[in-house]
């Protein structure tokens, strides 16, 4: 190779073909590296909106302490407040805007006849605000996590890398406006 690059024979063909092919494999690299963070952030967006419907569906049922500034989740059971809480169809919500199927155990999305990404491992915790606290002002808000499992099989590497697997972490809370 050595001998190539000190050749003074005016030949360039052999040095354009590698520097072809560098350039092509790294942009290769970076279009999935692209790919593979859009259809990521795409699903964490969709699991957002889907845990903010859950929030947002809760809203009827979310007491509202304007003057003690903070809120929950509670019904009033006879002379008693207990806690009310509704997590909703997240899953249904996300099949029906990803466009996701089921199969075996995993919601997936196929591009044609290729499998894009599939997610699953839904784990939804919902965090009430505590009722009648002492100090509201360091007291969380009605909160609603999420974490869910995403895997993308790779499309550069010919099959020989193993898929990106990562747990997604979302969260959404309600502080009523009004």
């Amino acid at each position: 190779m050595k001998n190539l690059l000190r050749s003074k024979r005016g030949d360039g063909s052999l040095i354009a073909v590698v520097i072809v092919i560098s350039i092509l494999l790294i942009s290769c690299s970076v279009y999935e590296y692209i790919r593979l963070t859009i259809i990521a952030r795409g699903v964490r967006d969709s699991v957002q909106s889907s845990i903010i419907s859950v929030a947002t569906t809760n809203y009827d049922e979310v007491y509202n302490g304007m003057r003690e500034g903070y809120s929950g989740g509670y019904t009033l059971q006879g002379s008693q407040w207990d806690e009310s809480l509704d997590i909703g169809d997240i899953y249904g919500q996300l099949d029906s805007t990803l466009g996701l199927t089921r199969q075996s155990g995993r919601h997936v999305k196929y591009a044609g006849e290729t499998l894009e990404y599939s997610v699953w491992g839904l784990n939804v915790d919902i965090k009430n605000a505590p009722f009648a606290p002492s100090n509201a002002d360091s007291v969380d808000k009605f909160l609603a996590e999420a974490t869910i499992e995403l895997e993308v099989p790779l499309s550069f590497g010919w099959e020989s890398l193993p898929p990106m697997r990562i747990t997604l972490h979302v969260k959404a809370g309600y502080t009523p406006k009004f």
